[in-house]
């Protein structure tokens, strides 16, 4: 008998990490029960919006409202705002991942945060270099090796000096405290913008690792790591952990927040993948 998943881990991956909330029902409709059995999250990105409705057990809603949002949201570029009457950000992104969680957090969801721990992984700036600049260089050296190398777990930006710092759900006081550590844990400036993390400035946690397997390192039991995106290279074999990917690339990108459908489309193929990978255990 295979033995359960304490842990999971929640890659980045934007709109696409929506595969991984379709993974999780699918997983459970196939008898593999991951919400009764996972007893720590680690979570990157958009990926602790994902870990966070699935811990509490609310991932038909979390597409839902995302989907509602999308819906009423015309393009990824409100040209208009460009204009001297602008009515809102030319790139509505950050406003809308905000107010997605203020409407789905709830003050007594924090209690589910004790029962099971849930990390989110923001980077730091390098000491030699931070603001506009450190930001701007950090996602152009993390783009430049994502496209050479197509790695699993990135090493450039941490060799430069970015360095991961890690917050916990449980350490929240309220859902506005929790919503403000999700979006420090997925600030891509100019497209989510404002990373802070106790008055210290942050960037999107993948630099370091978007998916970040040493969240995990020190818990007991078998971690399973949900990628979002689909790798030619084949997945690492690590004792007590089990990397799982698409099946074909999803087809949405991250930062489409204006498709429905496509957000959909993720799900289903997650759901696809979550009941064959319940089924081959």
């Amino acid at each position: 008998m295979e033995r359960p998943f304490r842990n999971v881990i929640f890659a980045g991956g934007g709109s696409r990490c929506f595969w991984q909330l379709g993974f999780w029902e699918g997983a459970r409709a196939g008898g593999l029960d991951l919400g009764a059995q996972v007893r720590f999250a680690g979570s990157v990105s958009a990926g602790c919006a994902m870990a966070t409705a699935a811990v509490l057990d609310r991932t038909h809603e979390a597409l839902a409202l995302f989907k509602d949002l999308a819906g009423r949201n015309p393009a990824n570029v409100h040209w208009r705002n460009l204009g001297p009457f602008r009515a809102g950000p030319v790139l509505p992104h950050g406003r809308m991942y905000r107010n997605a969680l203020r409407e789905f957090l709830k003050p007594d969801d924090l209690a589910a945060f004790q029962r099971v721990s849930v990390a989110f992984l923001m980077s730091t700036y390098p000491r030699w270099l931070g603001g506009f600049l450190g930001a701007a260089f950090g996602l152009s050296v993390y783009s430049v090796e994502k496209k050479l190398r197509k790695p699993i777990h990135p090493r450039w930006t941490a060799r430069l000096g970015y360095r991961p710092l890690v917050g916990f759900a449980h350490e929240c006081r309220d859902p506005d405290e929790f919503t403000e550590l999700v979006l420090a844990s997925s600030c891509v400036p100019p497209v989510l913008p404002g990373g802070r993390h106790r008055a210290q400035r942050v960037l999107d946690g993948g630099l370091i690792d978007n998916a970040p397997v040493l969240l995990a390192e020190g818990q007991p039991g078998e971690t399973l790591v949900l990628l979002t995106r689909r790798y030619e290279r084949p997945l690492p074999v690590v004792a007590a952990r089990t990397y799982v990917q698409p099946s074909r690339a999803i087809p949405i990108d991250k930062f489409d927040y204006a498709n429905p459908a496509g957000l959909q489309e993720a799900w289903d193929l997650g759901l696809d993948d979550g009941a064959h990978f319940a089924a081959s255990r």
